[in-house]
């Protein structure tokens, strides 16, 4: 028998007893129903729990996919492979048999003998599907064990309130949000478009987390014993303060370019003159709200501050006394898992990195610029902003791509210090994949009215020494 064969005779057994076992669950339901007088008992509130475990990885699904079954982050396409559907009808299964179980218990709290047969029948319905569908997904990439729900694009606001031990957590669901902002931001399918003033700002807020986590790491290397784990943190450290230069870098090649859809971030304007004045024809800025990446990213700032300072920290404050290195580990749960936590962050940032450049390309013809050496001969002086120049747009391009390069470094070393403290981090595996389909991506990603557009622009890229989990000149 062939392999689809085999799959098809799978998926219609899997869908056939998953339809029966609801239909048991229904009667079971309808039988409970119509002999409580008041209140159906704990079994009657479980049934609803049982039914939503088995469309848990539905969900999952689901969330990465928009209303028109269009791809909102880049792990949608890793769905498109046969053995990542074998792995998601085995989470099927094993979401399935342990629903079984569940019935089963409930099946021995009730007393009605109808509710308690139907029980029975649809936990044998479910056990049956489980073993339908383990046996035609032998196949199954078990690298998807890490793969997320997708979040949406809404900051979670962080409080003096917040438990420390949820602190890393919370960097990985904020990594997670502006993972898919940089996807949106690459195919402008975000709901608000991210502007220059948004990419200014988020660039100098990520520049602030990768220098707090640096110090966070050389704060608790300091604490450790001398060995491979202690350098690894060392190292990492030097990598985060790289990428901080970088995004600062990226920052700063904003300062004289002003973005006419959304000008928050501009260059000191010189005051109005008097006359004008006295004409009333001064106007102010527009004042637009932030893109809420920018929010997240600033958030994401907060939190390695509160975990390397403690729950009061705003960055307003500057610098405080760490906590102790012990408090932090304990918080994050063990070296390994601190690292492998905070690969999150340049992870994430990588693909922001990929993305700015196609966002900057697509915004070309509402750039201003105000560079003396770049204005147009014949350009009247008085009107002091012009059209941006290609080789500026091919300035910040540069910039990003310095960005790229430096979060790829950091990504890896902090994934190296995972492993020599003895955590996998299959998440890795699965960025890489994803970040494969961004790159072959980006060929089609869609322009529109580009006026000034740069020859070439930065593709991402997967390091092979990152997907095979060596350092970058390690041999094999």
């Amino acid at each position: 028998m062939t392999k689809e064969r085999e799959l098809t005779i799978a998926e219609r057994n899997l869908e056939g007893c998953l339809d029966t076992a609801a239909s048991w669950l229904d009667t079971a339901r309808s039988y409970l129903q119509a002999s409580a007088t008041k209140d159906t008992g704990p079994a009657g509130h479980r049934i609803a729990s049982a039914a939503q475990a088995i469309g848990a990885v539905r969900d999952t699904i689901g969330s990465h996919l928009g209303p028109d079954r269009s791809p909102l982050t880049p792990y949608a396409y890793l769905l498109r492979h046969q053995a990542a559907f074998d792995y998601l009808s085995r989470r099927y299964s094993e979401v399935a048999w342990s629903a079984g179980e569940v019935v089963h218990r409930l099946a021995q709290g009730v007393e009605h003998p109808g509710a308690g047969e139907a029980f029975e029948a649809a936990r044998a319905s479910l056990a049956q599907a489980s073993v339908y569908v383990r046996a035609a997904s032998r196949d199954a990439d078990m690298h998807l064990e890490a793969f997320p729900l997708a979040l949406p694009v809404e900051p979670v606001q962080t409080t003096p309130a917040d438990a420390t031990s949820s602190i890393t957590a919370r960097l990985g669901d904020d990594s997670e949000r502006l993972a898919r902002a940089a996807y949106g931001a690459l195919h402008d399918r975000g709901e608000q478009r991210m502007s220059g003033s948004d990419f200014r700002q988020l660039s100098s807020w990520t520049a602030t987390t990768r220098i707090l986590t640096g110090r966070l790491l050389l704060h608790v290397a300091a604490s450790m014993p001398e060995g491979p784990v202690q350098s690894g943190f060392k190292e990492a450290a030097i990598a985060l303060r790289q990428s901080s230069q970088a995004w600062k870098g990226a920052a700063e090649a904003w300062v004289d370019i002003v973005d006419l859809a959304d000008p928050r971030e501009h260059p000191p304007l010189h005051p109005p003159g008097l006359d004008l004045v006295r004409r009333g024809q001064v106007v102010q800025m527009p004042a637009t709200d932030p893109h809420p990446a920018v929010v997240i990213s600033r958030t994401a700032a907060t939190r390695v501050g509160q975990l390397l300072f403690g729950p009061q920290w705003e960055p307003e404050q500057g610098p405080g006394a760490p906590r102790p290195a012990a408090d932090v580990l304990a918080d994050a749960q063990g070296p390994g898992s601190l690292a492998a936590s905070l690969y999150r962050l340049p992870s994430a940032g990588w693909q922001m990195a990929a993305a700015t450049p196609w966002a900057v390309k697509r915004a070309g013809a509402g750039l201003v610029a105000d560079v003396p050496e770049h204005r147009p001969p014949g350009w009247d002086k008085n009107r002091r902003f012009y059209p941006v120049h290609p080789r500026e747009v091919e300035r910040l391009v540069g910039a990003y791509s310095t960005v790229m390069t430096a979060e790829q470094a950091t990504a890896g070393a902090l994934l190296d210090t995972a492993r020599r403290a003895g955590v996998p981090v299959p998440r890795a595996i699965l960025d890489a994949s994803a970040h494969r389909a961004v790159a072959e991506e980006q060929r089609f990603a869609p322009t529109r009215q580009v006026q000034a557009q740069p020859k070439d622009l930065p593709r991402a890229h997967v390091p092979i020494d990152l997907v095979l989990g060596r350092r970058p000149g390690q041999r094999q």
